[in-house]
């Protein structure tokens, strides 16, 4: 399988919060990005009662409809799993099931393999008092999920409140097929959209808040005479490039986001770049105009300990703890890495403590977000 990135199937899924025709085509990203065939995104209310919304792909309605919404909904082992957890995290259930448990599974037996699929990749987030479940899914001839694809997927479901979000508000304001701008104002996240010459169209209130109230953010990005001006000029660059040929219709040789570094060599900023078709008459953009969503997103909070420049590895992290950064941004769990690796679980929280200390950051999960990006640099070991 090539090397899929997020950043595509995360716009596709913006896209479908405004237009409701495009959920089939984001799904089918979501498969495609997890390696498989099948995908499947529903709303559940509690356990035992049946998906009350649902959109799927590469499952034939009759598997879905009259198989597992009518029945093995209530059989399903992996919604247990989903709800014994906080929402926001993705899990495989890959490390749950055993052969011998799928073996014994009248719900893996009589459905899941007969639907011709094996492995899951599944995480839930609120979505007005009910969990909305996101899931990919594997035949068995695809293989198990790597972590690589874990992190890939987890990206995606980080983005899924914000997408039902303004899902929610373009309905209420009946904004079929356009942008609902009250609706990006509600996202808690900081976005703007921006034109081919990086012209601001638009900018949320989160992000008119980032860039008044954040001296970091100020430091790193601004908005001059009405275009996103980066501070580092080889990111200026970037950025631009990458926003022509979005718009444009070019495919990106490198979709990740962009990081614009502080003084201390940190990367501090992150900038995704999500292509958006959008009618905006009232901003003197005409129908069906390309726009580019750039949603920024700080990496560490203020008063954070200084260190030397960046010599070999970020953040002058040791090979070590280089190698366990990379394990927390693939959504591996410490323990899980001590018992790969053979160390005990108390040697892996001293090397946490010390990313903790080296990055500035305050909790292994903020160093999962700060490397999660970085995946396409983890093959090439400094």
């Amino acid at each position: 399988m090539d090397k899929e990135d997020a950043d595509p199937v995360i716009a596709a899924f913006y896209r479908a919060a405004l237009e409701p025709a495009q959920w089939d085509a984001a799904l089918r990203g979501f498969a495609r990005l997890a390696g498989g065939d099948v995908a499947c995104c529903f709303l559940k209310a509690e356990a035992g009662t049946a998906p009350s919304r649902a959109c799927v792909t590469g499952l034939d309605e009759q598997a879905w409809e009259h198989g597992y919404r009518r029945y093995y909904h209530a059989l399903d082992p992996g919604y247990a799993v989903l709800t014994r957890a906080p929402p926001g995290h993705m899990h495989l259930m890959q490390d749950y099931f055993s052969e011998q448990a799928v073996a014994r599974s009248e719900y893996f037996q009589d459905f899941y393999l007969r639907a011709g699929v094996r492995y899951s990749c599944s995480g839930v987030v609120r979505d007005n008092g009910a969990l909305t479940i996101l899931s990919a899914h594997r035949a068995a001839g695809q293989g198990r999920f790597d972590r690589r694809t874990h992190g890939q997927l987890q990206r995606v479901l980080a983005h899924l409140p914000n997408v039902l979000r303004l899902r929610d508000t373009a309905q209420q304001a009946q904004a079929h097929g356009a942008l609902g701008w009250a609706g990006l104002d509600a996202l808690p996240r900081a976005i703007l959209l921006v034109d081919a010459s990086l012209r601001v169209v638009f900018m949320n209130m989160a992000a008119q808040r980032l860039l008044a109230a954040t001296p970091q953010a100020r430091s790193l990005i601004a908005v001059r005479g009405g275009s996103v001006d980066v501070r580092v000029s080889s990111v200026q660059q970037q950025l631009a490039h990458r926003v022509r040929q979005a718009c444009a219709g070019l495919a990106c040789p490198r979709p990740a986001p962009l990081y614009t570094t502080d003084e201390d060599g940190r990367p501090a900023l992150e900038i995704g770049i999500l292509p958006l078709p959008v009618r905006i008459g009232q901003h003197g953009v005409g129908d069906g105009a390309v726009m580019i969503m750039l949603s920024l997103r700080p990496l560490f909070r203020a008063g954070r300990r200084h260190w030397s420049g960046v010599i070999e590895r970020p953040c002058g992290l040791t090979g070590a703890e280089w190698s366990l950064a990379l394990a927390l941004a693939d959504g591996m769990e410490p323990a899980e890495y001590a018992q790969r690796q053979g160390v005990r679980i108390s040697t892996v929280r001293s090397q946490v403590q010390a990313i903790l200390a080296k990055t500035g950051t305050h909790r292994s999960s903020e160093i999962a977000s700060l490397f999660s990006a970085l995946e396409w640099d983890a093959g090439a070991p400094p």
